[in-house]
Formats: C-alpha cells, structure tokens, sequence
C-alpha cells in the first residue's frame, strides 16, 4: 500500500518536494531540449534544406527578401544570346498572298516585292540513317593469301548503334538529370533510337572508366592548390546494396571541382580519395570531427562561417518568450564576424590587401567578450544531455577562434564554404528525380562524369563532342 502523505514526517515531505522538484526540472529540461530539436532547420543549423519541413518552409516565406537594386533581367554591357539573323538561310521559301485584300481578286502568278521576312530556326525531323559497311575480301596476286578490311573503329557486332547516338544517350543519361531508364525512353521518343536501358547504363559505365586518367590529374591539381575547400552531404542508395545512406563529397579549389562517393562518412573514405592526406595548404570546412586528423599538416584551417551564423542563432531560439539569455551573446557574436565580412569587402575594393590592425583588433575584442560571456552564461545551465549546447558552442567558438577568424587574416581565404556546398544542390536534384541510387558504385560514376563535365563547362569545352570521343572509340 501506498504511504498516506498525512502520515508523513517534516523530512520525509521534504524529500518528497525535492524529488518532485528535480524530476518537474528534468523534465523541462528535456521539453526545452525537444523543443529545439524540432525547431531545427536549414536556417539555424547545419540540416540541408531539402530536410526542411513544412513549418520551415513557411517561416522562410514569410520572411522579407532583400530586393536588389538592379532591375531584372539583362543588365547593361550584357552580350545578349538571342537568335542571329543569317545573310545565308539554309532554304528560302516564298509566299505570294492567293488574292487581294481589298477587292479579292487573284494574285495568285503575279510578281512582287518582299514586304516581311522571318526566319525560324528549327531541326529537321529526326530519322535513323542505317549505315552498312561491307569489309571486302581481296585476294593478293602475288602469294595468294585472302586480305579483309578492317571493321571501323567503335563497331560492334552484326548491327550496333553508332557513335552519334552513342554520345546523345551517354549525355542524357549523365547530365539530364534522370534515370537511366528515362534516358533510354527519351532517345526512343524524341530521336528515333529506341535503346535500352542496358545499352544506356553500359555507356555510363564506358565513360567513367575511361575518366580514370582525368580524376587522377584532377586531384593532384587540388592538392596544389593553397586553398582548397572539402564538404559531404548524405545520400540514398537502394537495391542491391539495401536501403541506407552514401556520401556524397566535394572537393574545390577555384574553378577546378571534384565529386566522389562512399557508403562511409568516416577516414577511411577520406583517406581512400587520396586528397586530404598530407595537403599542406589551407583547408576550408564544417567542424565535422572527421576532418581533425588533418589537421596536422595544414597550413591554416578556416571554419565555415555559415555554419557557425546558423549554429549561433539556433542557440539564440532558445530563449524564452521576451527573453534574451542566449541574444545578448550570440548576436553580439554573429554581428562582429558579419561586421568582419563587409570590412573585408570594402577593403578588397580600395585595393588594399589586409584589415587595418586596429580595425581587426576591435572586432577581435567584441567576439571575445560576446563568446566569454556565452561560456559564463552557460556554464552552469541545466541540460538533459551533458552540457547545456549554447555552453558548447561557446567553448568551441572560444578554442577555435583562429580556425574561424583565418579569412580576417588572409584575404585569399572565404568566409564560407558554399563554393564546395553550392554544387552540391545538382546532387540533390539528381536523387529526388531518380529517387535513390541502386548502388555506390553506380553513385561513384555519377559523381566522376558529373565532375569531368562542370570541368568541361568552366573551360568552355563542348560536352557533347568531348563525351563522343570517350563512347563512340570504344567497340
């Protein structure tokens, strides 16, 4: 049976208060920590926004957008890309009007002077052309032996397409942006070649092999690179391999880009790119602990910054209704690394190549006061789980204060890694229209000819010729 409370000594009531206290005071705790993890989003936190649901959805509409004060569209000095009018049309067709427009008498048969032009623009329709060779067998007259042409190069078998439907479906099928078995319903539709989605994946898989040498020269070329930047982001894989989660990473440095896949977010993938071990330069990144191991041999590491403003006011969403426990220091600290971006900017601008010192040594000093007071803010706030989080990122803002103020000091080096984040966005767009992929292998080729195409775009190569020369020489 129950004890009745009446019955109770003084000491035993106040037990019981205490016990009813810290119970009431864990739970809180637990309510607020619950209560942040559902407010969590892209925009306080370091979630991609395609993980936004729809309250996030709703609360990034109703917020103002920053009008830009240029007009829309093309702005001036801008070279246009409209339709250029020929001197020398590939055919002319005449039209006579069949009778007059006053009177109705016909016209049809008279002459007359041209009054409008326009041209349009348009293909032809498309049909298969089929092709046959006929390889001859010659008979030398002067040893008798029997002497056949050679099969030209890239063909195969008694009937195989050939090389320009070859590189049609190959770039559909790697820059489209669909699955493979959309790009083979796509060449049957529109381009009268009804491949198959074999065919299609096998020319996927031609063109990643023979990528090899590229990769190769591509990551050694990041690795000289005094900046270089190094992201991952999760994935779907399906299938043969079971549903579970790739990752997705992405390596930059200037205009060169780099895109490879793993079914591990840990060093051995890392480590398998050949890219982070031993690289000397100045590493810009999240602080995933992952990246620590490389620490070693930087020369500098820069934080993201974006990730940190996130993390800052996701802290500052804890306060309660009219408060501003966690306000009074994360704003004061978002305010000085913003105030440090346009200092920079403007500085850039008057050609100069570093802050002025006493400049930096005032918004060092306005972030040093705000994370100290976070730290003495915190210190002893409850917390469910270990420390409370706005302690935490007050400590790690604190300790790693150079890895997040290196932009300041060396101009070369961003106050974001959205570069290497930016292009991340077709890899998103690319699994919510295949949906997932059947395996990380198949992942892997997708992230390489992915990467070898945006190099093609950034030097103005054609992709189209260039992934001819990689599927139509190969029988």
């Amino acid at each position: 049976m129950t004890p009745d409370p009446a019955s109770w000594s003084r000491e035993e009531l106040l037990a019981a208060l205490a016990e009813r206290d810290a119970v009431i005071a864990a739970l809180m705790a637990e309510v607020e920590q619950l209560k942040r993890r559902v407010g969590m989003d892209s925009s306080n936190s370091s979630m991609p926004p395609g993980s936004d649901g729809p309250a996030a959805r709703a609360k990034r509409a109703k917020k103002p957008k920053k009008r830009s004060p240029r007009p829309r569209g093309g702005q001036p000095g801008h070279d246009g890309h409209a339709l250029a009018w020929r001197t020398d049309p590939d055919q002319v067709a005449v039209l006579s009007p069949p009778s007059c427009a006053g009177c109705g008498h016909a016209l049809a048969g008279l002459r007359g002077k041209v009054g409008a032009r326009v041209q349009v623009f348009d293909t032809p329709p498309v049909k298969l052309r089929v092709t046959e060779y006929r390889m001859l067998k010659v008979a030398c007259p002067a040893c008798r032996r029997t002497t056949r042409a050679a099969t030209p190069t890239g063909l195969a078998g008694p009937c195989c397409y050939g090389p320009n439907v070859r590189a049609a479906t190959a770039l559909l099928a790697c820059a489209g942006h669909m699955s493979i078995s959309r790009a083979a319903d796509l060449m049957g539709v529109l381009l009268d070649a009804p491949v198959s989605t074999g065919f299609t994946g096998g020319l996927v898989k031609r063109v990643a092999s023979r990528l090899a040498g590229f990769e190769t020269a591509l990551k050694n070329a990041l690795r000289a690179a005094p900046v270089l930047h190094h992201d991952e982001t999760p994935a779907r894989v399906a299938g043969d391999d079971d549903d579970r989660l790739l990752y997705v990473y992405t390596a930059r440095a200037d205009r060169l880009l780099w895109f490879g896949a793993a079914d591990n977010r840990g060093h051995d993938a890392l480590d398998g790119f050949e890219i982070l071990p031993g690289y000397p330069g100045t590493l810009v990144r999240d602080d995933y602990a992952g990246y620590a191991k490389y620490d070693k041999d930087l020369a500098a590491v820069q934080l993201c910054c974006a990730h940190l403003l996130r993390s800052l006011r996701g802290i500052g969403e804890l306060d309660p209704d009219g408060s501003r426990v966690q306000r009074c220091w994360t704003e004061p600290v978002m305010s000085a690394l913003t105030d440090a971006k346009a200092a920079i900017a403007k500085a850039r601008a008057d050609g100069a190549t570093a802050l002025d010192p006493d400049l930096l040594d005032g918004l060092r000093a306005r972030y040093d006061q705000a994370v100290a007071w976070g730290i003495a803010t915190n210190t002893h706030r409850d917390w469910p789980s270990g420390r409370h989080p706005g302690y935490t990122l007050a400590r790690r803002l604190q300790t790693r204060a150079a890895q997040v103020w290196r932009f300041s000091v060396d101009f070369a080096v961003p106050f974001t890694n959205n570069p290497c984040e930016q292009p991340q966005r077709m890899v998103k767009l690319q699994m919510k229209i295949g949906g997932c992929w059947r395996s990380v292998r198949t992942a892997a080729r997708y992230c390489l000819i992915d990467g070898y195409l945006r190099f093609l775009a950034s030097s103005r190569r054609s992709a189209r010729d260039d992934l001819f020369f990689h599927v139509c020489h190969v029988g």
